[in-house]
């Protein structure tokens, strides 16, 4: 069984690994001063999925944000980021590595919501996305 902690840091592990100069926070920051850049909030979980415990269902929140200095610019590195494939992309980093480097895990991103929205860190405005991550990982061992 993963845990939370388990799978959050798992979740950075991952994306950090295959994505080159992107950082990545497992816990919410006090400011996100380096971009690119995504924060993991977990929203919702689902225990006991099947008979006696087997699965439990983790849903995470991964907000990308990057610089807001030049509009055009900044779209390009969010598009790179939130697309289905590409050396830049969270969706395919995810997708190559399902299991997050853990045991009896399963992970895949399920949606994208928020696309352009303005993100606030130590007075600093970002723009960025939200992308919806499903983690089911054995609520058992």
């Amino acid at each position: 069984m993963a845990g939370l902690e388990a799978v959050r840091d798992a979740i950075k592990a991952t994306l950090e690994g295959a994505i080159s100069g992107l950082q990545v926070y497992d816990t919410v920051p006090g400011a996100t001063n380096v971009l690119p850049c995504v924060v993991v909030f977990p929203q919702d979980a689902e225990f006991g999925e099947t008979m006696g415990r087997g699965t439990d269902v983790w849903f995470f929140e991964l907000w990308v944000m990057v610089s807001d200095g030049e509009l055009g610019t900044a779209q390009d590195q969010l598009d790179a980021l939130v697309t289905g494939a590409g050396d830049r992309s969270i969706r395919q980093a995810i997708f190559k590595a399902r299991t997050l480097g853990l045991s009896n895990t399963a992970a895949h991103i399920t949606a994208m919501s928020s696309y352009g929205t303005t993100f606030t860190a130590a007075s600093i405005d970002h723009i960025g996305a939200k992308l919806r991550l499903m983690v089911a990982t054995r609520g058992t061992e």
